[in-house]
């Protein structure tokens, strides 16, 4: 119903017209149909409320694990991504049925936009899971502006690998840390090639490797403790 204000408008509604007064504006428009939800769509909803839900979680963890800031836009880009993982999702059905799956669509992804893995590195390692449920992982010599191509003003750099196990089928999402390995790399000081290798837990859920390049200059600005390359190398899951 509309009713008239004290300036002489119309405000409110008479059928489908809408009497808007915006300040000093006043305009009619229609007023929107309703959507009407059907099984599909209700469904597609559950599902995105689930996604967020545990990336939002995993990804918390996984920053605070790496620590790292977080960068823009990176909570929507990862979750499309592991949209792409659940799996059980006909679009009939109700979100509980869906779940995750295969999390290749996380390999290659680069947690930092402005500081892509590709752009700060310029080595590739070789994953091997070996039949007594180990993971080795190969390195090559890592030499400054050779394999780590430093950004500006940075004199040295902190190569984190860390390999976990997520588990977003569970509401907690719980993550393990499973094996570590840091290596700094600068201009006065190189790394050797080697091997990598750690059990692999039989855990449910995803493995993960992820590296993780933090950049370093004698007098540390606040930009320099944001400058970081992160990315997911290796996805799997244990025993698959």
């Amino acid at each position: 119903m509309a009713r008239v204000k004290k300036n002489g408008n119309l405000s409110g509604t008479i059928g489908n017209i809408v009497f808007v007064n915006d300040g000093e504006r006043a305009f009619v428009r229609a007023k929107p149909d309703r959507v009407k939800q059907t099984t599909q769509t209700k469904a597609a909803a559950g599902v995105f409320g689930l996604v967020s839900s545990r990336e939002k979680t995993f990804r918390l963890q996984v920053l605070r694990m790496l620590g790292v800031p977080a960068p823009q836009y990176f909570a929507a880009k990862q979750r499309a991504r592991i949209r792409k993982t659940v799996t059980a999702d006909t679009g009939i059905g109700s979100a509980t049925s869906s779940g995750f799956g295969n999390p290749q669509a996380l390999a290659g992804f680069s947690f930092n936009p402005k500081m892509e893995w590709e752009s700060c590195t310029n080595f590739f390692l070789t994953f091997e899971m070996e039949s007594n449920g180990e993971m080795k992982v190969h390195l090559p010599e890592l030499k400054w502006k050779n394999q780590i191509i430093p950004v500006k003003n940075s004199s040295s750099a902190v190569l984190t690998l860390v390999a976990i196990t997520a588990d977003l089928n569970k509401e907690a999402v719980p993550i393990k840390e499973v094996a570590k390995l840091k290596l700094e790399i600068s201009g006065t000081s190189a790394v050797a090639a080697q091997d990598w290798i750690f059990p692999v837990d039989a855990a449910e859920g995803w493995l993960l490797i992820i590296g993780c390049v933090k950049f370093g200059a004698p007098n540390q600005s606040s930009a320099m403790n944001e400058a970081f390359s992160a990315a997911y190398l290796w996805t799997g899951i244990p025993g698959e």
